[in-house]
């Protein structure tokens, strides 16, 4: 069987935000990853296959060495161009993956650490390659094949649970994100609007035309 890309994460992860005066760097913390739990996305991880994966990190993470990325890219490279954070730790509370990583001082990292201060919830999600098998209740259950890539920032994780939460400045607990909810259009609203842009645009064709008769009217009688 093929490997697959697979992204998956702990949803809107309740992320604590410090910053260190010694260096200006500003880290986040918070819940990463689920064991043996069903995620939005119909597929679970067995608590040995993150295990491993996160013992190998662990080398990569000790060398400053395990970027992640604002937003998933379409393969499973790292990009250094669009790295937006480090990651510096990796742990266990429970069956619960918990990570820490630093924001760099790169294009994507300002953007990702503006979003947070701005109270945009910023989801932490899982890249990986590998396969799996789908179980009797239509679980893609995650198999031994799988390799963790790294966590990236992005804006729809897919694991339940869990909002951001913005701390600062020695742990300071500020207020909570509150989830927002997007109302898409109905059919009667989206008709309308479609019929208010198609009148638009008619109307400012309607008006270049009658711009350009008259330019033209006042060209021929001056000639």
């Amino acid at each position: 069987m093929d490997n697959i890309l697979f992204c998956d994460s702990s949803g809107y992860a309740e992320l604590q935000l410090t910053e260190n005066s010694e260096n200006g760097r500003t880290r986040f913390r918070g819940r990463f990853q689920e064991a043996d739990a069903e995620n939005k996305n119909k597929r679970k991880y067995p608590y040995a296959i993150l295990e491993s994966n996160r013992k190998r990190l662990m080398e990569a993470i000790k060398g400053r060495a395990c970027l992640g990325e604002l937003d998933h890219p379409n393969d499973s490279i790292i990009h250094f161009e669009k790295a937006s954070h480090l990651i510096t730790n990796l742990w266990w509370e429970g069956k619960t993956l918990y990570g820490e990583a630093e924001i760099l001082l790169t294009p994507s990292g300002k953007i990702l650490e503006n979003l947070i201060k701005s109270g945009v919830r910023v989801g932490i999600s899982s890249r990986g390659v590998g396969n799996g098998t789908t179980n009797a209740d239509g679980i893609l259950v995650i198999g031994e094949s799988y390799k963790l890539i790294t966590f990236d920032a992005v804006a729809d994780p897919s694991t339940f649970n869990a909002y951001q939460e913005i701390v600062a400045n020695n742990d300071k607990k500020h207020e909570s994100i509150v989830k927002k909810e997007i109302i898409p259009e109905t059919s009667d609203e989206k008709l309308q609007n479609e019929s208010i842009n198609n009148f638009n645009q008619r109307a400012t064709v309607a008006y270049l035309g009658q711009v350009i008769r008259n330019y033209t009217s006042k060209f021929i009688r001056e000639v």
